[in-house]
């Protein structure tokens, strides 16, 4: 019997889709044939992605790959933004969606806790955390994904919770959160499947805006001392994470590391 491409005709959302780890989640699935629905902050953005997607894959039908804006920043109408936004990724229930990658996080700049506000806390639990808790409650309700071991949630963490560095405490207590609520949510939205991805440092947007005022040589370096690698992760190696928990029905409630060997260096 021929192994079965477990994504084909799959219908696979991605919040945070637009750029990063999210974009290679959206074109791998795309490489498999999948139907993929990506979510970015800006519906001008977002069209320029789909554009993007649909010209690196042009022998697939334009209708493939769709995608809508959603700010997942406004905490106040989180859950009415999310439910709106599940409406039209479904059209209303008909065609539901078999796989949740939520990659989506702004970036974070909070100082060390000799410096920390009590307002520079919470900020680091509004997208990456409350907004996975709206979307695990409204995939619950069975409208917009089959409830069955063939669909899945995957949440996105960080290398930071197993080894974080100086001044990322709250940073990696987000993380930590994240890691303990999809083992939660296996348990709750069981028979759905969820997990976690815990990233190390991945060649992205987010990350080359952290890392900007350092030079190329300095970046190198640093990453060959990090990493058993000896480079930076790219989205694509990542993005293979995020496809084993879509295509292992027997996979829930656990981790998957993609780092460069960062918790065997010193």
């Amino acid at each position: 019997m021929a192994h079965p491409n477990r994504l084909k005709n799959a219908h696979i959302l991605v919040f945070g889709g637009t750029s990063g780890i999210g974009f290679a989640v959206a074109s791998l699935a795309l490489s498999n044939n999948a139907r993929v629905t990506i979510s970015g902050s800006t519906q001008e953005k977002v069209d320029s992605k789909v554009a993007l997607l649909r010209s690196i894959y042009p022998s697939l039908p334009a209708e493939r790959v769709t995608g809508y804006a959603l700010n997942l920043a406004d905490t106040q109408n989180l859950e009415e933004n999310l439910k709106e936004f599940f409406e039209k990724v479904t059209n209303g229930g008909q065609n539901k969606v078999n796989h949740v990658a939520f990659t989506a996080g702004d970036a974070l700049r909070i100082a060390s806790i000799p410096e920390i506000t009590f307002d520079q806390i919470y900020p680091a639990f509004h997208v990456r955390f409350a907004a996975p808790v709206i979307i695990a409650k409204l995939l619950s309700t069975g409208k917009y994904m089959p409830q069955s071991p063939d669909s899945s949630l995957t949440l996105t963490a960080g290398v930071n919770v197993q080894k974080p560095r100086p001044g990322w405490a709250v940073v990696a207590a987000s993380g930590a959160a994240i890691e303990g609520l999809a083992r939660g949510l296996a348990v709750d939205l069981a028979p759905i499947r969820v997990n976690t991805v815990s990233p190390g440092a991945i060649d992205t947007e987010l990350l080359r805006g952290a890392t900007g005022n350092l030079g190329e040589d300095v970046k190198n370096d640093l990453w060959k001392r990090l990493t058993l690698t000896g480079r930076i992760g790219r989205p694509e190696d990542a993005a293979e994470a995020y496809a084993w928990f879509m295509r292992d029905g027997f996979a829930t409630g656990t981790r998957a590391e993609t780092n460069g060997g960062r918790l065997l260096k010193d």
